[in-house]
């Protein structure tokens, strides 16, 4: 029996991220991939903003593309917020987790890819795990401290490997494609965002830029089971849809095809730990239900996970209820405000209002928009329906006017 402080189930950010920060402070830590390699599903577009790098110690290595511009269109309408310098960045998922795996390795700590988790047992205070390798088919026993639930939304370890019962549940399909230096150039510094139903009913689409003449190209959809909007329901379609319509030429080559399915708990209510068992980065839905954003908030609960394992195994706590409590404060109104705002957006039916979300966002500054899509503030979020509610209803009367509808008289 092979005995450790702390095994990791899943190399992602949350999970990577723990996993170094705990082999810094000198505790013996493993992590397991189930994956070969990093280069499998590497399914994470990775918008995120510049202070990433900072936050978490991350190298420039790690960045695929820089972006001063962000874009957003509609079925009927397009604008761009442009700054002079970069204002956002798209992250190179495989080489950020193979970044964060590197540099668990050059301390205390050790990387099983290839081997996925069996099961687990809480015995006498310590954690007896069972992984399996699947090239093999051998099985390895572990006896460690602390066990770390790192599997993102298929909650394997503490949550059973069963999904939760009332979540927003979003599936994304992507393609990394490379395309000519004309195309390249047309998408190189720009965040782009496709609402409406013409490219995403449910949903909204993209174009990253990634390094060498190469895009992200992706749609995504919430509720992907329910017909809440009319739709087609091959994601292809609006995939073909897009290139068609952005990339515009026949001369680009797919490197990789790759999707992903998340379920957010609502209202965040997930599991966080049971004794020395505790769950991180999705498993416990840090991804933000609006956009869908998930690495940076992975990163952030891995490092608070990790200040509170520390505390655990030097004696200081006997229970993970503050790291519970940290999380949910730091994330909560933010996310609850997501939740009613994805409810409002993504279930609309008619592309005039989208078209009228786009107007109410124009009145943004850059630094505003970046407020109210990466960083949530509450009070940009109800500025912006407040803005989008007045146009719904001059909207309203003037169509009532061109029918020759008197409008009700206001008292």
């Amino acid at each position: 029996m092979k005995q450790v402080d702390a095994v990791i189930i899943g190399a992602g950010p949350a999970g990577g991220e723990c996993a170094r920060a705990l082999a810094k402070a000198g505790y013996r830590v493993l992590l397991v991939e189930k994956e070969k390699d990093f280069a499998a599903k590497d399914f994470s577009s990775g918008g995120s903003t510049l202070e990433v790098l900072d936050d978490f110690d991350l190298p420039h290595s790690v960045v695929g593309a820089y972006c001063n511009q962000i874009k957003i269109a509609s079925s009927q309408d397009a604008h761009c917020w442009q700054a002079d310098k970069p204002v956002a960045l798209v992250l190179d998922f495989q080489k950020l987790r193979r970044f964060l795996a590197d540099d668990l390795s050059g301390h205390k700590g050790k990387v099983l890819l290839g081997w996925s988790f069996e099961a687990y047992e809480q015995q006498g205070g310590k954690a007896l795990v069972r992984l399996k390798e699947a090239a093999t088919g051998n099985t390895l026993s572990y006896e460690t401290q602390v066990l770390i639930d790192a599997t993102g939304t298929e909650r394997k370890v503490l949550g059973g490997g069963k999904s939760p019962a009332a979540a927003i549940v979003g599936t994304g399909v992507e393609f990394l494609i490379e395309v000519p230096d004309d195309v390249y150039k047309r998408h190189a510094d720009a965040l782009s965002f496709f609402i409406g139903q013409k490219w995403m009913p449910q949903g909204y689409a993209w174009i990253f830029p990634m390094a060498a003449n190469r895009l992200k190209v992706g749609v995504g959809r919430n509720f992907p089971h329910e017909q809440v909007v009319p739709h087609e329901a091959s994601f292809r379609f609006y995939l073909d849809h897009l290139i068609a319509s952005c990339i515009q030429t026949p001369d680009f080559k797919i490197l990789d095809q790759h999707g992903k399915t998340i379920a957010y708990t609502l209202h965040q209510r997930d599991r966080y730990f049971e004794g020395n068992v505790l769950a991180i980065g999705d498993a416990v839905s840090t991804v933000n239900p609006l956009t869908f954003e998930g690495i940076r908030h992975a990163l952030r609960c891995g490092r608070v996970a990790a200040k509170h394992i520390t505390s655990y195994l030097e004696g200081k706590t006997r229970s993970f209820r503050r790291y519970q409590f940290e999380m949910r404060r730091s994330s909560g109104l933010h996310w609850l405000i997501s939740e009613a705002l994805t409810n409002k957006i993504y279930r609309e039916a008619d592309d005039e209002k989208v078209d009228l979300m786009l107007s109410a966002l124009k009145t943004f500054s850059l630094s505003e928009l970046k407020a109210l899509v990466f960083d949530y503030r509450v009070g940009t979020a109800i500025r912006f329906v407040l803005n989008y509610q007045t146009r719904v209803i001059k909207n309203v009367f003037r169509f009532s006017g061109k029918k020759g509808i008197k409008p009700m008289e206001l008292k």
